[in-house]
């Protein structure tokens, strides 16, 4: 069983080092990204992050995807027993966070390097089913834990935090082929798992409070 303390640890680290990786790759394979038709700002069919996987260092992108994953799966265990339950659907915010850090490990299979035509190989066939299902099960896991959330004392200055994280994902997720937008979109969401993990450091060892059981 993992603590509310180990979670929170590995939800703080894992965001962090993916930050920094993805950050430390863009700027070490500068050439190769641009010399691929990438664009700092603009649309290109260059995925980002997810192309730094292909570059001359990509084993670590490639890692980082992993690990990420890894830590995602351990921020939700943590997550299930540091919040109040509160109904038969409190079990949802977890379970789709799982899956969103499954989805993170899958999307170590390295992407084609172009997507104007879709997915070209099995590996970047498999990234890109990996990446539909991250933006999906994430999505649902932060409906889902506002829910909770705000059933719960402890944490309901959180829940309406993650619920204006939710709309911005979306907003954000229609500007994704915009480089700029990747940007914005990938930094709500470390930023939303940083705060949580911070806040579920702040309140391990407290028992949950209890919350009204909702049919």
């Amino acid at each position: 069983m993992v603590s509310s303390r180990s979670a929170a640890l590995a939800g703080m680290i894992g965001a962090a080092v993916f930050a920094v990786v993805v950050v430390f790759l863009t700027m070490a394979q500068l050439g190769f990204m641009l010399g691929s038709g990438w664009e700092w700002l603009g649309a290109s069919d260059v995925p980002w992050p997810s192309a730094l996987a292909l570059g001359p260092l990509g084993w670590l992108q490639v890692l980082n995807f992993a690990f990420f994953g890894l830590t995602l799966v351990i921020l939700a265990v943590g997550l299930n027993g540091g919040v109040a339950y509160s109904g038969r659907l409190s079990w949802c915010g977890p379970a789709f966070l799982v899956v969103a850090g499954i989805a993170l490990v899958l999307a170590s299979f390295k992407t084609d390097l172009h997507l104007s035509r879709g997915p070209q190989t099995l590996h970047g066939t498999i990234h890109f089913l990996a990446f539909l299902l991250l933006v999906l099960s994430f999505l649902l896991s932060l409906f889902f834990r506002w829910r909770r959330l705000n059933r719960d004392p402890m944490w309901r200055g959180y829940a309406g935090y993650t619920l204006i994280t939710a709309v911005l994902y979306v907003v954000l997720l229609v500007t994704w082929a915009w480089q700029w937008g990747s940007y914005l979109f990938i930094a709500n969401v470390l930023v939303w798992v940083e705060l949580i993990s911070l806040r579920l450091r702040t309140v391990a060892g407290t028992p949950p409070a209890s919350a009204p059981r909702v049919r």
